[in-house]
C-alpha cells in the first residue's frame, strides 16, 4: 500500500498500476498481452505490477483450461479484477450515525456498517468509535487493507479548505477540532475528508450530472454537482441553501443573518409551528401520515413549509441550472405537499432563454447516503480519474 509520503519512482508506479486496474475495469477480463497493448508498459514493469496485485488480491488469474492459447501454444492466463476486493473505504462521521462503506473496483459496495450515535458526541469521540469499527472490519477480514487504493471521510458541519481537499505530496489539512491520525492508522494511504452531505451527493449522482442535493432535517443541507464533479467555492462553502434568507423580517438565524431558511423548516421548528397552529405531533413522520389522511393542522404547516422552500430552491436554480433537485430527510416524507409550491414557481417562470427542464423529486433518505458517497469519491479520485 503507497503511503502519501511515495516517493517520486512509487508515485510513477502506482500510476502504472492505475492503468492496469482501468483497463481491468473497462473490459472485465484481459490477457497479460492485450494489458500491455492497453497500458503501454513493458512486459517486465507489467509482470511486475500484475505480481504485485494478486499477491494483494486485487487481481485474480482464471485456470488456463478455460481461455484459448497464447504465442506459446499454451494455454492463456485471463486476470480480472476481485469482485469481494474493496477498492476504497467511505466513512461518514455524522450527527446521528458513524457509517462505513467499502467499494469495489467495479463501483459495487462491497461492505457497509452503520452504528447510531448520539447527536451529543464530540468530533474526536467520532474519529475514535470510526477507527474502531475499521479495526473490527479489518479483524473480521471484511476489509483488506492491502487492497485499498483510497478512504474518503464526510463529516458534519465540517468544510474542507478547497487548498487542501486531499492528500497529496502533503497529508490534506485536518478539520477543525479535530485530528484524522487515527483514521489513517488504520488505513494507511491516501485520504480525503469533505462535509458529509457533499460527498452524499455523489451517492446520488448519475454519470455527468447537474445535481443539487438537499437534505432537510435537523437542518439545512445541501450539495451541488455539476458535470458529476463536486462544487465548493472559492472558500469551501458552496451548497448552503440553508442560509439563503427567506424572509428578511425573519428571526435572527446562528449564522448573524434574518430569516435564513434554516431558521423556518428545520425538523423541530415545523413540529413547533403546527403546534402554534394549535396541534401536536409526537414526530416528521407522524405529521406526514395526519397531512396523508387530511388532516388541516398538517396540511397547513407542510404547505407553509413548502412555499419557503420554494424561495430558496428558485434562487438556487435560476443561479445553478440544475438538471436535478433531490430532496431528502426527514422533512422529505411530506412528499409532493412538500414540493408543489417550487414545481409550481418553477413552471411559472419564463426566462425566455431558451428550454428548459428542471426534475424536482424526494428521495427516501438512506443512512448509508454519506459513507456510500464518500467511497464512491474516493474510488474516482484515485483510480481511473487519476491516470493519464
Amino acid at each position: 500500500m503507497l503511503t502519501p509520503d511515495d516517493s517520486a519512482l512509487q508515485a510513477v508506479r502506482r500510476r502504472h498500476e492505475l492503468r492496469v486496474l482501468e483497463s481491468l475495469a473497462a473490459h472485465g477480463n484481459r490477457t497479460r498481452r492485450e494489458l500491455e497493448t492497453d497500458t503501454k508498459l513493458s512486459r517486465t514493469t507489467l509482470s511486475a505490477i500484475v505480481s504485485d496485485l494478486r499477491l494483494r488480491g486485487v487481481v485474480t488469474e482464471s485456470e488456463p483450461e478455460f481461455h484459448g492459447r497464447g504465442r506459446s501454444g499454451r494455454p492463456t492466463k485471463v486476470l480480472s479484477l476481485n469482485p469481494n476486493a474493496g477498492a476504497a473505504v467511505g466513512i461518514e462521521l455524522g450527527r446521528r450515525r458513524i457509517s462505513i462503506s467499502v467499494t469495489g473496483f467495479d463501483g459495487s459496495t462491497v461492505v457497509r456498517e452503520l452504528s447510531a450515535i448520539s447527536s451529543s458526541v464530540s468530533l474526536p469521540d467520532k474519529v475514535a468509535m470510526a477507527a474502531d469499527m475499521l479495526k473490527r472490519l479489518i479483524a473480521d477480514g471484511r476489509i483488506n487493507t492491502e487492497t485499498v487504493i483510497g478512504t474518503a471521510v464526510g463529516i458534519a458541519s465540517r468544510h474542507a479548505n478547497p487548498n487542501s481537499l486531499a492528500d497529496g505530496v502533503e497529508p490534506q489539512s485536518d478539520p477543525q477540532g479535530a485530528s484524522l491520525t487515527l483514521l489513517r492508522e488504520v488505513i494507511p494511504g491516501p485520504m480525503l475528508w469533505d462535509n458529509n452531505i457533499r460527498l452524499a451527493a455523489m451517492a446520488y449522482g448519475k454519470g455527468s450530472d447537474d445535481l443539487l442535493y438537499v437534505v432537510l432535517s435537523a437542518g439545512i443541507s445541501s450539495a451541488i454537482v455539476s458535470q458529476g464533479s463536486l462544487m465548493r467555492g472559492g472558500n469551501g462553502i458552496a451548497g448552503e441553501l440553508g442560509h439563503i434568507s427567506v424572509d428578511f423580517a425573519g428571526p435572527v438565524c446562528w449564522c448573524g443573518r434574518h430569516g435564513c431558511l434554516e431558521s423556518f423548516i428545520n425538523e423541530a421548528n415545523v413540529l413547533v409551528e403546527a403546534a402554534h397552529r394549535g396541534q401536536s405531533f409526537q414526530s416528521i413522520e407522524a405529521m406526514a401520515q395526519a397531512a396523508a389522511e387530511g388532516n388541516g393542522i398538517a396540511i397547513n404547516v407542510v404547505s407553509w413549509a413548502g412555499e419557503l422552500l420554494a424561495r430558496a430552491l428558485m434562487g438556487a436554480c435560476v443561479l445553478l441550472d440544475p438538471r436535478r433537485v433531490v430532496v431528502t430527510g426527514e422533512l422529505s416524507q411530506f412528499g409532493e405537499l412538500l414540493l408543489e409550491p417550487a414545481r409550481r414557481a418553477l413552471a411559472e417562470q419564463n426566462l425566455d432563454l431558451g428550454p428548459r427542464s428542471t426534475e424536482i423529486s424526494a428521495a427516501t433518505f438512506a443512512p448509508s447516503a454519506g459513507s456510500d458517497g464518500a467511497s464512491q469519491m474516493a474510488l474516482k479520485h484515485w483510480s481511473m480519474a487519476t491516470v493519464g
